[in-house]
């Protein structure tokens, strides 16, 4: 994707924070919620591929199970944890494939719940063998309400992410910390938000880049 400069826009009006993307629920037979996912993503560093995650709402697991595809759809699993606590709080997981697909790979965590039912997070790009720097967004259109970011081959740093409408109003902010040589991260819209095209701007010190999305 070719690079572009970033222009500044008007004032936010509304930001979300990043410990609110990506969030899978699973309600229990009591009502509660035994996964709530959050701050899933992808890290490519030396071309290893961590995955790490938090489920917000602990409880009734019985595991977590990596999988990963090289497709996006024949998923085998790869590593699985048990249960931190299972005390109904937040408990945090990574894991660093180390014997990770060349090219493409595709990601998620499959949670075993208690009563037998399996609930898995979003679907992860990770790409090893970078070369060329690029951002973008997939899937696009969005039809959930939850896309992915990706960020590649870029200087590491923190960089702002700016959801802009027609109007040229940012609706959302949030931040992507690119710690290696590539990562995939989960965002979510902000609840309510219409249907349409939006502007997604990213900006670091020493890269720029936007793209259009498309929300169904």
């Amino acid at each position: 994707m070719a690079r572009i400069i970033f222009l500044y826009l008007f004032s936010c009006v509304f930001l979300l924070s990043a410990t609110a993307q990506n969030q899978t629920n699973a309600t229990s037979d009591l009502g509660t919620l035994p996964v709530m996912f959050d701050s899933v993503r992808a890290v490519v560093k030396n071309d290893q591929v961590q995955i790490a995650w938090c489920n917000l709402t602990e409880r009734d697991v019985s595991y977590y199970q990596v999988e990963r595809s090289p497709d996006g759809k024949d998923f085998k699993p790869v590593y699985r944890f048990e249960p931190a606590h299972n005390l109904n709080a937040k408990a945090v997981y990574s894991f660093t494939d180390g014997s990770a697909l060349p090219g493409n790979s595709y990601y998620r965590i499959r949670v075993m719940i208690q009563s037998g039912r399996f609930v898995s997070s979003r679907i992860l790009k990770a790409r090893t063998g970078f070369s060329d720097a690029g951002f973008s967004v997939y899937p696009n259109p969005v039809t959930d309400d939850r896309f992915n970011i990706t960020l590649a081959a870029v200087q590491k740093g923190t960089y702002k992410l700016h959801l802009i409408n027609g109007a040229g109003i940012c609706v959302q902010t949030t931040s992507v910390h690119l710690q290696g040589d590539g990562i995939t991260q989960a965002v979510s819209f902000p609840a309510g938000l219409n249907a349409g095209t939006y502007i997604i701007s990213l900006k670091g010190d020493h890269y720029a880049a936007s793209s259009l999305v498309v929300k169904k």
